[in-house]
C-alpha cells in the first residue's frame, strides 16, 4: 500500500472519529437540556414548596404571637405546668399577682413560686381525684398582706399521645369583689343600723332629757362644797356622753348628700382648728396647720368637711389624752386631689387594728363608740375620696383623706 492510500485511511478514520464524537455530543447536550429542564422542574416544585413553608411559618409565628398577645393581655393569672409541676407557662397577670417575673418561675416547680401551703395541696388532691380542682385562697405577698383569689385547676388537653401532659392554673384576683361584698354588707348594716337609731333616738333621748332636767334642779339645790354635788356632776356628765353617742350614731347612719360649693379649703381648715382650740379637751394639745400660701381653692361641701376634721382632731386628741402636737398638712397632690394629713403624737395604731379602724363600732379606746372614724370614712366616699391610716416611722398615727378635686353627678350612698 502506497503512502497516499495510507494518508487516505488515516484521513477516513478521522472522519469517523470526528462523526463518532459528533454524535457524542449531540447526545450529551440532549443529556444537558433534559437534565437542566429536569432542574428547572425541580426547583419550582421546590420554590413553591419553599414558599407554602415560608407562609406556613409566618402564619404559625402570627398565630404564636395573636395567642401571646392574648395570654398577656389576660386580667387572670394563667400557669401551665408539666405532669411533674415544672412552669412552663407564666403570663403577666401571674408576675403581677405574685410579684415573681417570668424568667424566674419557668423551669422551677409550681410549690417553690407559690407559696399556697394547704390549699396547694388540696388542689393537687382534687386534680388527682376529679382531674379538675375549683376554689379560693389567699396567696400571701412579701409584704406579708394577702391577695383573695378564685382558681380553677384543669389537666391540659391531649389531641394525642405525643402531646406533653401538664395542668392549667388559672387565678382570678378577688379583691373588687370581696370590696363589693364588703360594701354590701356595709349598705345592709346601715340599713339596719337607720332603723335602729330612729327607735334608740326616741326612746333614750326622752328620758335622757328628764334627767337632765333633774340633774340641772339638783344643781342648782346643792352647795359648791356639798359631797352629793359631785356623784350629780357624774350623773349629768353620763348624760352627756349617752346624748354624744346617740348624736353620733344620727350622723352616721342618716342619709347625707354632699352640698358642693367652690371653697377655700385651707379657710375651712382655719376655722375649724379655731373652734376646736377652744374646747376644753384642746388645751392640752398643739394644733398646728401647714399649707401654702396660696388658696386651696376645692368642690366639696364645707361643712361635712368641718365633720370630717372634727373627728379626725378628736381621734388625734384621743390618741394621746395627756397632751401632745397634733398637725394638719393640707395640699395639693400632682395629680389634682385635695389631701389633707392628720399627725399626732401618739402611741400609733396596732397592726391588726390598722384593716379594721375604719369599720363601724369597732375602737381600741376604752370610751369610745368606733363611730368617729367610720363616719370620716362614709363622708369622704360621698365626696368619691378616700382615707387611710398608718404609722409614721418616727412614730405616732397618720391619717391621709385625698378627695377629687371635681363636681360629679348625684353621689352615692355608702
Amino acid at each position: 500500500m502506497s503512502k497516499r492510500d495510507d494518508e487516505l485511511e488515516i484521513l477516513e478514520k478521522l472522519a469517523e472519529s470526528f462523526s463518532t464524537m459528533g454524535n457524542f455530543t449531540q447526545v450529551l447536550r440532549d443529556s444537558y437540556s433534559r437534565l437542566e429542564a429536569q432542574y428547572h422542574d425541580t426547583n419550582s416544585r421546590l420554590a413553591r414548596v419553599n414558599e407554602l413553608l415560608r407562609n406556613s411559618l409566618c402564619e404559625r409565628n402570627r398565630l404564636i404571637h395573636y395567642l401571646s398577645n392574648i395570654l398577656e393581655s389576660l386580667d387572670s393569672a394563667v400557669i401551665v405546668t408539666d405532669q411533674s409541676g415544672a412552669i412552663t407557662v407564666f403570663n403577666s397577670a401571674a408576675e403581677k399577682y405574685t410579684d415573681i417575673k417570668a424568667d424566674a418561675a419557668l423551669g422551677k416547680k409550681l410549690d417553690s413560686i407559690l407559696n399556697m401551703g394547704n390549699s396547694l395541696r388540696s388542689i393537687e388532691l382534687l386534680i388527682s381525684e376529679n382531674g379538675a380542682a375549683k376554689g379560693e385562697l389567699n396567696l400571701p405577698t412579701k409584704n406579708g398582706s394577702h391577695v383573695p383569689l378564685a382558681y380553677s385547676v384543669t389537666k391540659l388537653h391531649q389531641e394525642s399521645s405525643e402531646d406533653q401532659p401538664g395542668f392549667v392554673i388559672i387565678l382570678y384576683n378577688l379583691s373588687e369583689v370581696k370590696r363589693l361584698e364588703d360594701n354590701l354588707k356595709q349598705v345592709s348594716t346601715l340599713a339596719a343600723l337607720g332603723e335602729m337609731a330612729a327607735t334608740v333616738a326616741h326612746e333614750i333621748r326622752n328620758p335622757l332629757s328628764g334627767i337632765a332636767g333633774f340633774t340641772a334642779l339638783l344643781l342648782r339645790d346643792l352647795n359648791k362644797d356639798d359631797p352629793r354635788r359631785r356623784l350629780v356632776e357624774k350623773i349629768n356628765q353620763g348624760v352627756t356622753s349617752l346624748n354624744g353617742i346617740v348624736a353620733s350614731l344620727l350622723d352616721y347612719t342618716r342619709s347625707i348628700s354632699p352640698v358642693r360649693e367652690n371653697v377655700d379649703a385651707v379657710s375651712v381648715l382655719s376655722e375649724a382648728v379655731t373652734d376646736l382650740q377652744a374646747a376644753q379637751e384642746a388645751r392640752a394639745h398643739t394644733i398646728k396647720i401647714e399649707s401654702g400660701t396660696a388658696p386651696l381653692r376645692a368642690n366639696f361641701d364645707p361643712q361635712l368637711f368641718r365633720m370630717v376634721i372634727f373627728n379626725l382632731v378628736k381621734n388625734a386628741m384621743q390618741a394621746s389624752p395627756n397632751g401632745g402636737r397634733i398637725k394638719l398638712t393640707i395640699k395639693r397632690r400632682s395629680s389634682g386631689e385635695l389631701c389633707l394629713m392628720v399627725d399626732d403624737d401618739g402611741p400609733g395604731i396596732p397592726k391588726d387594728s390598722l384593716a379594721k379602724i375604719f369599720t363601724p363600732f369597732y375602737t381600741t379606746k376604752a370610751d369610745g363608740t368606733g363611730l368617729g372614724l367610720a363616719t370620716v370614712k362614709k363622708l369622704i366616699e360621698l365626696h368619691g375620696g378616700k382615707v387611710a391610716a398608718e404609722n409614721r416611722p418616727e412614730g405616732g398615727a397618720r391619717f391621709v383623706v385625698e378627695i377629687p378635686d371635681r363636681i360629679s353627678g348625684e353621689s352615692v350612698e355608702i
